[in-house]
């Protein structure tokens, strides 16, 4: 017996001090830091290790705040039986999507079109030489345990098959992509402005707002919408855009107790989110609103983007006076959505008679529990509409509205809380200064909160290379570049910060020597991926890409230099823009709009 006990110390010593994770600067690779997998990082030496041993490298990539991720953990790689399989016969690596983006971007590329559909958990299968040969997102831990195990077996069979089936189709999806991304057309690009609209209104859902029926806000393409329209005048596009700006202020997309935006909701309607809440949407969100406040003279859309700053400050700041990069999907309790939901029986011990009655009326929450925790409280109209539901002046329903939902946040905030992703990302940062910029105007409290977060942005830049985070060294990529010289300019022309504006323009010009060259974008100076498409445009993802922001960034700076590139790049019109304008509506919009 006593053998047994010394073998499991052992093993478990052993196991342990294989994995590299420990402690890790990043929340998410930290939580692997005790799994009993092998982690390794991604660089060099984990693929040398791969090379050396001749093994299948398993790159799997997830992010603190979301759901499936920390599903797959506590399935998968807890367990034994795929920690011995994965130990045994492969190189596992594990990776922060946040901070390796481009290698994410690329991964998740390769499953997308594999496989059909891409998400996190991204669970990819290299080959030594690091050439992707299959990828899956998330797997029952059995499911897992197949796939180890064939695929181990196929690599035994014939390793050489399976390496030179990884390097071919690298190749012929590398030049499939880069046929259609650098095919260019005589046209500029604004020409496609009216094509791009017909597209998001015949994707649009003009019942219940925005695209598709899992509802992300899409801001790239409404906030595109938003600034073609305001030349073409469509009363259809109009309403489609206020339609989509109401649900997702007022229903499930929308925190109606302390503010913020969650990452999507899963259903058409808006009502059930996914409780993730990310710094990147809530600052982009409050610039999208903040410029249809303007657009449509609405008080709620500027209400709603500067709760959405408020909301950050009081539950996103980090050290440094920087913000962190999200709130996890599950609360304290391992329970997704626990901190938002509330039962009947927990308000009534919380409110009075009259305001529980209020929050039934305003909330809907007098129904059977939505979720295993409870249910969301949302609204179903303005607060100008529910006050005339409920015949009551609007200014006391607002007192009584406030004094409800203020009531309700200081008990959240007490009782209950949130793992948050502690990370403080360079490009993420100079989303929210430019917010904070925008906001400023309207809201002088604001002002210390930017000019700290100006003075940490310029922390990161050394005077030659802008650093990605303040938990590491590693240089940035065009996000962080573009982003941050972004912000720091819109801060600086908002507020006359002349060395935020300075330092900003010392970045634009040097993203444009480091990442833009004959016509192409390198999106990092360290990739260690073989060679993947080279593109004359960015598309967008959940946001605008960098190449957006680092032309609206040179478009603020009034720098001769900078506008050069601007035109060269406006003139630049690809077979891809104008085959999918809906994954380039930011770059459309902003030719449109340029001048």
């Amino acid at each position: 017996m006593k053998y047994i006990v010394l073998f499991t110390f052992l093993l478990f010593t052993f196991t342990a001090s294989a994995n590299d994770l420990k402690n890790n600067a990043s929340p998410y690779l930290a939580m692997h830091g005790d799994d009993p997998v092998n982690w390794m990082e991604w660089n060099q030496a984990a693929l040398e290790k791969a090379k050396k041993e001749n093994k299948i490298i398993l790159v799997s990539i997830g992010y603190f705040s979301c759901h499936w991720c920390h599903v797959m953990q506590r399935e998968s790689y807890k367990s034994p039986l795929i920690a011995n399989l994965l130990n045994k016969d492969y190189i596992a690596i594990k990776v922060d999507r946040e901070l390796n983006p481009v290698l994410d971007k690329r991964l998740i590329e390769f499953v997308q079109i594999t496989t059909g559909s891409a998400g996190w958990p991204l669970n990819v299968f290299l080959t030594p030489e690091a050439y992707p040969l299959v990828g899956a997102t998330y797997l029952p831990r059995d499911n897992f345990a197949v796939v180890l195990k064939r695929l181990q077996a196929r690599w035994k069979e014939d390793k050489q098959a399976l390496q030179d089936m990884a390097k071919n189709r690298n190749k012929t999806l590398v030049n499939l992509l880069e046929t259609h991304e650098r095919t260019s057309i005589k046209r500029p690009i604004k020409k496609s402005q009216d094509q791009l609209v017909r597209l998001m209104m015949k994707n649009a859902d003009t019942l219940q707002g925005g695209f598709d029926t899992r509802k992300f806000p899409s801001i790239p393409q409404l906030s595109a919408l938003l600034t073609l329209n305001k030349r073409k005048k469509d009363p259809k596009v109009d309403e489609f855009l206020k339609l989509t700006l109401n649900q997702m202020a007022r229903k499930g997309l929308h925190d109606d107790i302390g503010g913020g935006f969650y990452r999507y909701t899963i259903d058409p309607a808006w009502d059930t989110p996914h409780f993730e809440k990310m710094l990147y949407t809530n600052a982009l969100m409050a610039v999208l609103y903040f410029d249809a406040a303007e657009h449509y003279r609405s008080p709620e859309y500027r209400h709603v983007a500067l709760e959405t700053l408020h909301f950050a400050i009081e539950s996103m700041r980090g050290e440094n006076n920087a913000y962190i990069s999200s709130l996890s999907a599950v609360d304290s309790h391992n329970e997704e959505g626990g901190f938002y939901l509330w039962t009947r029986q927990e308000l009534s011990k919380i409110l009075t008679r009259n305001e529980l009655a209020l929050a039934y009326k305003v909330w809907n929450l007098n129904q059977a529990n939505a979720l295993s925790a409870g249910n969301l409280p949302r609204r179903d109209g303005s607060m100008e509409e529910i006050a005339k539901r409920l015949k009551q002046p609007t200014p006391l329903f607002t007192i009584k509205f406030n004094s409800l939902k203020n009531k309700l946040k200081a008990y959240r905030n007490k009782n209950r809380s949130l793992p948050r992703d502690t990370k403080l990302l360079a490009s993420q940062n100079g989303l929210l200064l430019a917010a904070f910029a925008q906001g400023s105007s309207y809201d002088q409290s604001l002002q210390p909160y930017g000019d700290n977060l100006a003075v940490f942005l310029t922390s990161l830049w050394n005077g030659k290379t802008l650093r990605r985070s303040s938990a590491g060294v590693k240089e940035g990529t065009l996000d962080d570049y573009s982003m941050v010289a972004w912000g720091l300019l819109s801060w600086g022309k908002s507020t006359g910060d002349k060395n935020a504006a300075k330092i900003g323009l010392a970045i634009a010009r040097t993203a444009w020597q480091k990442f833009y060259n004959e016509g192409i974008w390198l999106e990092t100076t360290q990739s260690l991926l073989p060679k993947g498409t080279q593109l004359s445009h960015l598309p967008n993802s959940a946001m605008p890409s960098a190449e957006y922001f680092l032309l609206a960034a040179s478009q603020l700076s009034d720098d001769a230099h900078l506008r050069k590139h601007i035109h060269r790049v406006l003139n630049n019109s690809t077979q891809a823009l104008r085959t999918d304008p809906y994954a380039y509506a930011s770059i459309i919009a902003f030719a449109v709009e340029y001048r």
